[in-house]
Formats: structure tokens, sequence, C-alpha cells
């Protein structure tokens, strides 16, 4: 039988006060789930907030991608990269506010953009950014130094 896991006493929740809402009132999350959204909360909530302009709308965004990350995490585990998985899932939710907020992300690929917006506006080393992404540094270098050739 799963553990079930209250997930308020996540950083996700802890980070905005007591006031925060929880992920979900209970959620069924094993404990990798629960160490995923620990290790990765605090690079969604800066990605997700740079994007939407605005610190309690890209935690909720987060918050979402987090949750939906939650409904589908046996597939997200059995993936390739679970981080990489996670990762299209919170940059596909931020896919509509971003059109609003940057002429970068309408010209470059919506993965090129991202790692602009972590490298250069987040200041995250590449593999810092990386790590968040699914890819190793190399990877996200190519990445990055694409975005930019595609940019001049």
């Amino acid at each position: 039988m799963p553990q079930r896991h209250v997930l308020a006493g996540t950083r996700a929740n802890s980070e905005l006060g007591s006031t925060a809402r929880p992920l979900g009132e209970s959620v069924s999350a094993p404990l990798a789930y629960t160490a995923f959204c620990h290790d990765h909360w605090p690079v969604y909530r800066r990605f997700s907030s740079s994007i939407a302009g605005s610190p309690r709308r890209g935690s909720d965004l987060a918050r979402i991608a987090l949750s939906v990350v939650a409904t589908h995490w046996p597939v997200v585990l059995g993936s390739a990269s679970p981080s990489a998985a996670a990762w299209n899932l919170l940059s596909r939710q931020c896919a509509a506010t971003r059109a609003e907020t940057s002429q970068a992300h309408g010209i470059l690929e919506r993965l090129e953009a991202d790692a602009l917006v972590l490298r250069h506006k987040l200041g995250l080393t590449s593999q810092q950014a990386g790590y968040a992404m699914g890819m190793p540094a190399a990877e996200f270098e190519l990445l990055r130094n694409r975005a930019v050739r595609n940019l001049s």
C-alpha cells in the first residue's frame, strides 16, 4: 500500500508561510516524489515567477506543474529523465504567460528560451540549469549556445 504524504510540509509550501495552500489536501506521493519536489521547487518557483512577472503567480504555476507531475509520477519516474519530463510539464504550464512577456520566447524554441532565462536571468550555472531541465551541463550549454546564435 503506498504511503500517503501531506505535501504541506514540503519546501513548496513552507517558503510561502503558514497561509500558503498545500499542493494537495492529501496526495499519495512516494518519498521519491516528495524529495523531487523539495529538490526542484526553488528553481521551478524562480523560473515560473520570472516568466509570470509575479512571485505569487509563479508559485501557483510551479505548484500546478508539480501537481501534474504527481498525477503522472509513475510515468515521469519511468521516463529516461524524470527531471526532463517534469521540466517539460513546467515549461508548457508557463507557455501561455511566456508568450505575453518575452519577444525571445516568440523567436526561439521553448527550451532554448528556457535555457536563456535559467542561465542569464536567474544566474544559474550550466550544471544547475541542466539539472533542473534534466540534461547534462554540456548538453545545456549546447542548447544555450544555439539559443544565443538564433537570436543573432
